[in-house]
């Protein structure tokens, strides 16, 4: 016979993979944001295992404009669009993107986004 558990609470903790802080900012120098074309992208020179510096870029993946607020998503990145002033901001280890980018109203918003995940790998920019 079953008998039903009296007094017992239970709490189910649905986990998404937390994000790891960039850590390139730690072995790459000259970061800016820049463009490739029609892609926005982080531009550095890096250093190799060897000790070597190596220019290198990282195209930048699902960020859009929603309404005057940088948001991270899927597919290529819109928000160089319909923003500007845009910038990579190193403050130890954080790394954002800021902007202000246009509203529905055609107002201009300031707004910012951390770029997580982000690496030197052997003086690569890698996500």
């Amino acid at each position: 016979m079953l008998r039903p558990l009296l007094g017992c609470a239970f709490a189910v903790v649905l986990a998404t993979p937390a994000l790891a802080a960039s850590s390139f900012q730690n072995t790459c120098s000259q970061i800016q944001f820049a463009y490739s074309g029609n892609n926005a992208t982080i531009s550095a020179v890096c250093l190799r295992e060897n000790g070597t510096a190596n220019p290198t870029s990282l195209t930048l993946q699902g960020i859009s404009n929603q309404n005057g607020t940088l948001v991270q998503g899927g597919g290529a990145s819109t928000f160089q669009q319909s923003c500007g002033n845009i910038l990579v901001n190193v403050n130890g280890s954080n790394v954002t993107l800021t902007a202000y980018c246009r509203t529905t109203s055609g107002s201009s918003n300031p707004t910012s986004l951390p770029l997580n995940n982000i690496s030197n790998n052997n003086g690569t920019l890698t996500q």
